[in-house]
């Protein structure tokens, strides 16, 4: 905030122009704090708001949940300027000063300056709040906090005993209920797009549990691989409408792959499924999948397996030809596991603080992390006094030879995330002692990643 000394600045400035006004004048350009006018366009004049870098706002403030926002503006023409003050698109306050509870989580903060004139000037910063010790806690992993529209979805959940209603941003969500630390209820029709979700309970108390993706599409695993082998609208009619696969585009599709049929049942006598090749033939050696009834059982999609007899009639006959009557099918997927670029070790949200918070891997969970993999810790910089990092181990120690990697300052200038090299040393160490120790003050610990 604007400090005391700046304050007493303006004021000096205001009396010694006060003093030479009868000598000299004071002019607008001299002293536009006390001489602008409403005519003039308004200004916000504090230097503690962040100015953001690359579209991403600056980060205003990190409290804790228990706390008030507490935050003063200086504007001009100070005396036909009106503030507002704006928290994720809803007007929490109105004047130079704002002091306010805010829920858990990360906010978009708007301050809006206005003059008598119509005259508008405004800026916009983040503001991230931290749940108190023991607040409520969804699962933080991204597939949990995933959420499909239109579908049920299941998380688990700490630190609370009931759940009556589930805000998806400004909309509730429907079909809540809660058992045994799970969590369901149903994603509500509404854009697609990053938003916060508030939980409340029986007593009406509500809590910020951070932010989730919602979608259109079904989350994707990144250990797994989609491949589209067709996909359009067609309403299959035996030889009349099929569709063909090609040996040559089923050449990518490994054996042990998940194939997968979305279809829609349309109006006909009948609804049946087969999948064959262009030699078509009724004995079961000519199939992939023998013909079968849709009915409302049928799961859609429908999958199965590609197996090795699969691949080699498929190789030897040119294609696989999805054939039957009475449904519409919209797509082909191949879906296979891949062993993920990335894997996490650690995931959550740690405000890092020496021997009272820090991040534990054990020496098992180590084991995974071959000599030569590059380690990853994502993190962020929160409001401190200072901001360092080191990894060691349940040991601690001072010297050298018990740190796998030596504590030093994070600055603007520290990669995030900061990535290491898993050395011969480093394994040796984590043995020994049973576990990697990650500590040091002024961040906040994401997730620890490595890649072979």
């Amino acid at each position: 905030m604007i400090t005391k000394n700046i304050i007493k600045f303006l004021a000096a400035s205001f009396i010694g122009c006060c003093i030479s006004a009868t000598l000299t004048g004071c002019s607008s350009e001299e002293d536009p704090y006390f001489t602008a006018n409403e005519n003039d366009s308004p200004r916000i004049l504090n230097t503690d708001i962040p100015e953001g870098e690359g579209g991403v706002p600056g980060t205003i403030a990190t409290i804790d949940r228990t706390q008030n926002f507490k935050f003063e503006v200086f504007v001009t023409p100070v005396h036909f300027t009106t503030v507002t003050w704006f928290i994720d698109d809803e007007q929490v306050a109105e004047g130079l000063t704002i002091d306010v509870p805010v829920l858990a989580g990360d906010h978009n903060l708007k301050i809006v300056a206005t003059t008598t004139k119509g005259l508008t000037t405004s800026r916009t910063c983040k503001l991230v709040v931290r749940p108190a010790e023991g607040d409520p806690a969804l699962a933080s992993d991204a597939k949990s906090r995933w959420l499909t529209i239109g579908t049920t979805k299941t998380i688990e959940c700490e630190n609370i005993e009931s759940i009556t209603k589930v805000f998806i941003g400004k909309q509730e969500a429907t079909n809540v209920s809660f058992a045994n630390g799970k969590l369901t209820f149903t994603i509500p029709s509404m854009t697609e797009g990053e938003y916060p979700v508030i939980i409340e309970d029986g007593s009406g108390n509500r809590y910020g549990c951070g932010l989730f993706t919602v979608s259109t599409e079904a989350y994707v695993d990144p250990g797994i691989k989609e491949t589209v082998l067709w996909e359009g609208d067609k309403d299959i009619n035996w030889g009349e409408l099929n569709v063909n696969i090609s040996a040559s585009d089923m050449a990518a599709v490994p054996v042990g792959a998940t194939i997968r049929l979305e279809y829609e049942m349309i109006d006909a006598e009948y609804h049946c499924l087969r999948i064959t090749t262009p030699w078509w033939g009724d004995n079961a050696e000519d199939q992939v999948i023998p013909q079968f009834d849709i009915t409302a059982e049928t799961p859609n999609p429908f999958e199965f397996t590609y197996t090795e007899a699969n691949k080699a009639i498929v190789d030897e006959r040119g294609g696989m030809l999805i054939v039957g009557f009475g449904y519409k099918l919209k797509r082909i997927i191949a879906v296979e596991g891949v062993a993920p670029a990335e894997e996490t070790l650690w995931e959550g949200d740690k405000d890092i603080n020496w021997g009272e918070v820090n991040v534990e891997i054990s020496a098992s969970d180590m084991a995974a992390v071959p000599v030569g993999a590059t380690v990853s810790l994502h993190y962020e910089m929160i409001d401190a006094e200072y901001h360092c990092l080191r990894i060691t181990t349940p040991w601690w120690g001072d010297n050298a030879e018990d740190q796998v990697i030596p504590q030093f300052d994070i600055t603007a200038e520290t990669p995030n995330p900061f990535e290491f090299t898993y050395t011969e040393a480093n394994k040796a160490i984590v043995d020994e002692r049973g576990a990697m120790l990650i500590v040091g003050f002024g961040y906040k610990l994401k997730k620890v990643t490595f890649k072979k």
